[in-house]
């Protein structure tokens, strides 16, 4: 089946049967994606006296089976959506990392969901899911890496008029390469998120509030965020987006109190008028980081289950998380099915007694000297994307990180990143 559907790109069916009633009936759809990407990684430890230089191969597979019944009028009221994925990565001795990019074909997704249930604007959505809110600073699905985040758990969503509201439970599913990935109960996420929007060109509204709860033991966590983001048209061709969440609750028990906040803001023009229709995007982002680890309170912000690729450059090497990242970039467009972008990354630590977090919340580095400079360096790159069917997607990208004067002053190495890539994703 799968080399079918990899040999015919777009195939899919859809069979009717009668329900028994005038008009309704359901359909069924297969479809999928494949892809295949190529990495080199040079120095991403910072030290180039240590051999991790190589170049290694990933490769991931999603198929998938729809189930609707619809009405009358065609509008789905029942969908049934199961989806497994496959998730493949070369051997390398020198880079152990792509070990968390390996998984076993396994279920990714599989929910009922109820849509409209008796004319109320209500959906109920059941199962195995992915969670996808806001531009995906929080809770988000991201696809860059082989395996996707899903949650077992539930939403429920009101829609009318233009404005949306969704209660939501979910446990995080962890990965197990050799095994059926389960969820951790002791683990999960529960709140509310609401949207507004008139139409498609009036300004859109959101606004959140997300209880994250982690009762492992001696480091259990009850993380509370609320926040509202604004994305507008404020002149021609010119768009502006500001999200603010703000942190609270308490972390090892009642040890330690979390007051936390973080800002986000990227003004984008196009100029549509120009040749190649470029378009220009000017991004700030911030995130508090703790000044005194031993005085009872936590200002680390802590971005909950966010996207861990393109917001803050493409080598992942910061997340939304004690830093303050100033972000330069605009797009080309030559053709309709082709665009690059040229972008400039410039990274501080918000706290420089605070760590240095990596992409997936880890440690990085630490400073051991109160007075150590907070700048982690400068980040360039490009990127570019190609169309070459409705099916099939080209990617590729270049980056570099010049080191700054953070990491020149602590210990771990001050070398510069080199970072190369190519990939194919084709749909079906």
């Amino acid at each position: 089946m799968a080399l079918l559907l990899w040999t015919v790109p777009g195939v899919s069916w859809a069979l009717a049967a009668d329900s028994g009633g005038a008009y309704d009936s359901w359909k069924f759809n297969v479809g999928g994606d494949e892809r295949f990407r190529t990495e080199y990684r040079n120095d991403f430890d910072l030290k180039d006296t240590v051999k991790d230089n190589a170049t290694w191969f990933y490769n991931r597979l999603r198929l998938n089976v729809k189930a609707a019944y619809s009405d009358e009028y065609l509008n789905d009221k029942l969908v049934v959506f199961m989806e497994g994925l496959d998730a493949r990565a070369s051997d390398n001795k020198d880079f152990k990392g792509a070990n968390a990019q390996k998984d076993d074909f396994d279920l990714h997704q599989g929910y009922v969901k109820a849509i409209n249930v008796a004319d109320s604007g209500v959906d109920i959505k059941l199962g195995r899911q992915e969670f996808q809110y806001g531009a995906g600073r929080l809770i988000a699905a991201p696809t860059w890496l082989n395996r996707v985040r899903s949650f077992d758990g539930g939403v429920v969503r009101y829609v009318k008029n233009g404005f949306s509201a969704d209660l939501l439970l979910g446990y995080e599913v962890l990965y197990d390469t050799h095994k059926f990935n389960m969820a951790r109960e002791e683990n999960f996420l529960t709140g509310s998120y609401f949207s507004y929007q008139k139409n498609n060109i009036a300004p859109l509204l959101e606004w959140y509030y997300l209880d994250y709860t982690d009762i492992r033991g001696t480091t259990d966590t009850h993380r509370q965020t609320i926040g509202g983001r604004v994305k507008a048209t404020i002149a021609p061709e010119t768009m502006l987006d500001i999200e603010v969440p703000y942190q609270f609750g308490n972390q090892a028990g009642q040890d330690k109190y979390i007051h936390a906040y973080a800002a986000h803001a990227d003004l984008a023009r196009t100029f549509s008028s120009v040749m190649w229709k470029p378009k220009l995007a000017l991004a700030y982002d911030q995130a508090s980081g703790d000044k005194n680890a031993t005085d009872g309170t936590s200002h680390t912000f802590v971005p909950l289950y966010q996207t861990t690729h393109d917001p803050y450059g493409l080598l992942d090497i910061v997340r939304w998380q004690n830093i303050r990242n100033p972000e330069l970039g605009v797009t080309f467009y030559p053709t309709d099915k082709w665009s690059f972008t040229p972008q400039v990354d410039w990274f501080w630590l918000d706290n420089r007694h605070d760590a240095w977090y990596s992409s997936s919340g880890t440690v990085t580095r630490a400073a051991t000297a109160a007075d150590i400079n907070s700048f982690l360096g400068t980040e360039i790159s490009i990127r570019s994307v190609y169309d070459l069917t409705s099916n099939i997607k080209l990617e590729g990208g270049y980056a570099h990180l010049y080191t700054g004067k953070y990491l020149r002053s602590t210990a771990g190495g001050d070398d510069p990143i080199n970072w190369v890539y190519t990939q194919m994703i084709v749909k079906f």
